[in-house]
């Protein structure tokens, strides 16, 4: 094992342990409103009765601190999973200090480098090493190698704009310079935040933000996979409206994360990307990009927009939420989702030889 377990929250203080107690009675008022106003939702709210509930208890109000508090650390969950699948955890910590994880042999033909979501708030979670590592399990069964590499960027309040932009972007040059690796053989990938970040490194490769160490790949990368990409700030979109009973994400949670996250900053392309023009994305420096987003979700509107910008493969999934592969397991439905199996398909299609 190489690299340390990072840690998200030291010193929580005594008053910020107090202010707990008041955030959890409202966490359960939540979660007695979601169960007796789910019986009342209609055909403007979620799919299932469960969902609403779960839906009502995931945007209850607890700050970023808070839940960063008390719940585990990605490198924590890594652990676990790896003492669960019998794996010997490996984390690396780059020449920048960036840190993360492998789950794969460094030397798989390809590489995917994975960006949790979580509104650059929340951290990793169970459900994205084993969604992910079912979509590996599945490549391998068809011949196709890949390892991924997990970076722990730095979660606001603690870090904003741009660290975590350098911080991707550092961990696309780790892979590249360090390892050795053709941008021919890396795949980008990642969740709502995460899939901003993806997004974010494409600016960069073309536009260099000053603030940030310059990077060039020489031929583009293989692809990119951007499952329900924040790629709007705005909750203005009819989308923000039309979907905000059906959906995981509430507007006030939105505007606290991107609030911390932009830390009092005019927003920018890199930011925002649905704020750049289309001559932006001009030989964008990848092959192949799929976007997947849920019929549900708040997020809808302006990923489909920024998805029409570009040259991509846009999947929208009916009757699903935000993230819906990573999330429909919560609600205790484990059948594949579509998002998840357009996912699978695509990385079938453009890895297989």
């Amino acid at each position: 094992m190489t690299g340390k377990i990072h840690h998200r929250v030291a010193g929580f203080t005594i008053r910020q342990k107090l202010a707990l107690i008041p955030a959890i009675f409202q966490f359960f008022c939540a979660v007695l409103k979601g169960l007796v106003n789910g019986m009342f939702r209609g055909k403007s709210g979620a799919t299932t009765y469960r969902q609403h509930v779960i839906g009502t208890v995931l945007t209850s109000t607890f700050s970023s601190l808070q839940l960063q508090y008390l719940n585990e650390t990605f490198d924590q969950v890594y652990l676990k999973f790896c003492k669960d699948r019998k794996l010997r955890p490996e984390f690396v910590t780059t020449a920048s200090g960036l840190t993360g994880f492998w789950i794969g042999q460094k030397t798989a033909k390809y590489i995917i480098i994975n960006f949790h979501g979580g509104g650059f708030a929340m951290d990793g979670t169970a459900q994205h090493l084993k969604f992910w590592s079912d979509i590996q399990q599945q490549l391998s069964n068809v011949g196709i190698s890949t390892a991924w590499f997990y970076p722990t960027y730095t979660l606001t309040p603690h870090a904003s704009y741009p660290t975590q932009i350098s911080q991707a972007v550092e961990a696309l040059r780790y892979v590249l310079e360090d390892l050795g690796r053709q941008p021919q053989e890396v795949v980008l990938a990642g969740d709502s935040a995460g899939g901003n970040l993806c997004v974010a490194i494409l600016s960069h490769l073309m536009h260099p933000l000053e603030s940030v160490p310059k990077l060039k790949a020489q031929t583009p990368l293989k692809g990119m996979i951007l499952m329900s990409p924040w790629i709007s700030f705005d909750i203005t979109w009819p989308s923000m409206t039309r979907n905000l009973h059906k959906d995981i994400d509430s507007l006030d949670t939105l505007r606290e994360w991107s609030s911390d996250y932009v830390n009092g900053r005019a927003s920018d392309n890199y930011l925002e990307p649905i704020l750049a023009p289309r001559d932006w994305w001009m030989s964008a420096p990848v092959n192949r990009t799929l976007v997947v987003a849920g019929e549900n979700e708040v997020f809808l509107d302006p990923i489909t927009e920024w998805a029409a910008r570009n040259e991509t493969t846009f999947v929208v999934a009916n009757d699903e939420c935000h993230i819906a592969p990573l999330i429909q397991p919560i609600f205790g439905d484990f059948r594949e989702t579509h998002q998840g199996q357009a996912i699978r398909d695509w990385l079938i299609e453009e890895l297989r030889e």
